[in-house]
């Protein structure tokens, strides 16, 4: 049988030759050598090519290296906030193994982002047994261009996968030991993670062994089992710092506002352009969902034939641990701006592909075996010449060097690492990369006119601020934005940690300080008016960007000379 799962024991299996291994071996070393080198050479630039919302962990993670731990010292509702928070454990590590700068988190994104590309074409080799289909599904997870604070979506749901398939081909006591060992881990990087693992599989096993309960009993309870017992060290920290029923309504409701705030709004398919954007996002969308559709039709002709063979168990319980992870993945991540959401549910879902056609190679019909295998790689290839489209993948391919000379990529990767390696700076001068921007310049300011152990206090989408400027946030919150903690339970915890800090100064941003901060948090608003004044603003492009607050009764020891501003150091 060349079943999916029929060949899940991997390389004991007949197609597994030791030649297949071995260019197996080589193609997926250098998959995840492409896609780590076209990562990490199309970073640089402004805020070194990090994404403004990726400083969202990072300010978190420097929180972690001056010893402060989510729910204990800061507010963390949004799926990352049980320790050990992974999400900023794991970059923690990175800085304390590489320094404190922006380097060490770019190897860590780019490298778990090339280590997911590879496993998943080794993957989808074994479960296709095309070569083909792998080197798509790999190609694919790669010109997505996932967010790179994203990677533990990518690499999670991909260990997942894989955990998930030793355990259904042989789930021994000790594979599904790992397999809720994968699930716990990829849970405190992301709490709905863990949900979308679980589910899996739950389904598997169930479909696994559907007419042996004793033994499906056993196989959930010790999954089920073991996965507690790895998380109660986590269940007891949110019940002893926060509570768990508090933590989990805190959880739901930053849940509801990032849907309320990310609706999903398709275009209509205008057949007058039928290349344009919209209509290859549209179709893209569609070719995600197209794949389950596929799998769903796979996964019932199986269940109805040879249900009670081996081959048809195992690849009945792949198939459809599979399909509840993928669309899982496709309903939560699939919202707006879809062009930067497809990269975050794109592993599950090119597996999926990879294994329908595995499923269906075991059919007798061949014209039945070659309709699916072509309909995979129909999907596939769609899914990666709309990415080359709407991800610029030739002006990324070019930047990076892959797309010129290894002579560039050399020289490519050395002034990244260098720029990067740069930030946050140690010493604040014109040759800061981006000292121009306001940005820099008011993390600048805030660097040079406070101590290292005061803190800030920021509103608004300015989370890089605090990190460039090597400053802890202010009041226990990382971000006042997105109506989040704005209970009064939450803004009394926020104020009554505030007025124990040293906080000289606050950096509001001028978009959305009246209508965002004034008017979601109304306590810290007043204690803002009462105890500090406005001292000017850092302007971007002729225009107030940054509105600068200082204390009041605080007195400045000079006047910073670049900004002209309050200055306390």
């Amino acid at each position: 049988m060349r079943g999916a799962a029929s060949s899940a024991a991997g390389a004991g299996s007949p197609w597994w030759t030791g030649r297949r291994i071995a260019l197996a071996a080589v193609a997926a070393a250098v998959v995840g050598a492409v896609s780590f080198i076209f990562r990490f050479n199309t970073l640089g630039g402004a805020l070194g090519g990090f994404d403004n919302d990726h400083f969202i962990y990072l300010t978190r993670t420097d929180m972690l290296l001056w010893g402060e731990q989510p729910l204990r010292d800061f507010v963390d509702a949004e799926l990352r906030g049980a320790w050990p928070a992974m999400s900023y454990l794991a970059s923690a590590w990175a800085q304390q193994i590489g320094g404190r700068t922006l380097l060490p988190e770019a190897y860590l994104c780019a490298g778990a982002l090339a280590v997911a590309s590879a496993v998943v074409f080794l993957l989808a080799l074994d479960f296709s047994k095309q070569w083909v289909i792998a080197a798509l599904a790999a190609a694919t997870t790669v010109a997505m261009v996932p967010k790179l604070y994203n990677y533990p979506k990518v690499l999670g749901l991909t260990a997942a996968v894989f955990a998930l398939r030793l355990a259904v081909a042989s789930p021994s006591t000790a594979r599904l030991a790992a397999l809720a060992f994968v699930t716990v881990v990829v849970s405190l990087f992301r709490h709905d993670l863990g949900l979308y693992v679980g589910a899996a599989t739950l389904v598997a096993l169930v479909l696994r062994d559907p007419a042996q309960w004793r033994q499906l009993i056993r196989h959930l309870a010790i999954y089920t089992g073991c996965a507690l017992l790895f998380l109660l060290p986590s269940l007891v920290w949110i019940q002893l710092y926060e509570g768990i029923p508090s933590y989990v309504r805190n959880a739901l409701a930053s849940v509801a506002a990032e849907q309320t705030r990310t609706p999903l709004t398709l275009p209509t398919f205008d057949f007058a352009v039928p290349l344009s954007e919209d209509n290859l996002l549209l179709t893209t969308y569609w070719a995600f969902w197209a794949v389950p559709v596929l799998a769903g039709c796979v996964l019932l002709v199986r269940l109805l034939t040879s249900a009670a063979s081996p081959a048809a168990r195992l690849d009945r319980a792949l198939a459809g641990g599979l399909l509840t992870m993928g669309v899982l993945a496709n309903q939560s991540f699939l919202r707006a701006n879809l062009e930067s959401r497809f990269g975050d549910s794109v592993a599950p879902i090119v597996l999926l592909a990879a294994c329908s056609a595995g499923v269906a190679s075991v059919w007798r019909s061949p014209a039945i075996r070659r309709t699916v295998a072509t309909l995979v790689i129909v999907l596939l290839t769609q899914m990666l010449a709309a990415a080359y489209s709407f991800s610029a993948l030739a002006l990324e391919l070019d930047t990076s060097g892959l797309s010129d000379s290894w002579g560039k990529v050399e020289r490519r990767y050395a002034a990244v690492r260098s720029e990067l390696g740069a930030l946050p700076p140690t010493v604040w001068s014109s040759n800061v990369p981006g000292a121009e921007t306001a940005t820099m310049q008011a993390a600048g300011y805030v660097a040079r006119c406070t101590a290292p152990d005061d803190r800030l206090l920021v509103t608004g989408a300015i989370h890089e601020i605090p990190v460039l400027a090597r400053r802890r946030f202010a009041a226990g919150q990382a971000m006042f934005k997105l109506s989040l903690y704005t209970s009064e339970r939450d803004e009394q915890r926020a104020l009554a940690r505030l007025r124990s800090q040293s906080v000289p100064i606050i950096l509001a941003d001028a978009r959305d300080y009246g209508e965002g901060f004034l008017e979601d948090y109304p306590l810290l608003a007043g204690h803002v008016e009462k105890d500090y004044r406005n001292a000017g603003t850092i302007d971007v492009d002729d225009e107030p960007g940054f509105v600068v607050f200082v204390e009041k009764d605080r007195i400045p020891v000079r006047e910073d000379d670049e900004l002209r501003l309050p200055c306390f150091r």
